[in-house]
């Protein structure tokens, strides 16, 4: 499992910030919004994840209705 750095931002704020251990950067920001992600940041409710080791940055938007439901 690998630490991420999970932050939840509205629009340009960081409203909350913390350390997610996971398999993947996806469940990481699941795991930090309580509910599925979509690999898109295009709301302005969104999360960055961070994975340091990796060097990498990825970014996560709340599912749309219809995707939550197709993944159950």
């Amino acid at each position: 499992m690998a630490r991420y750095q999970v932050e939840e931002i509205y629009g340009d704020t960081v409203v909350s910030s913390g350390v997610v251990v996971e398999d993947d950067p996806m469940k990481a920001a699941e795991q930090a919004a309580g509910q599925r992600v979509s690999p898109r940041a295009l709301q302005e409710h969104w999360f960055r994840v961070v994975d340091e080791e990796q060097a990498a940055v990825y970014e996560y938007s709340l599912a749309a209705r219809d995707e939550q439901d197709a993944r159950v």
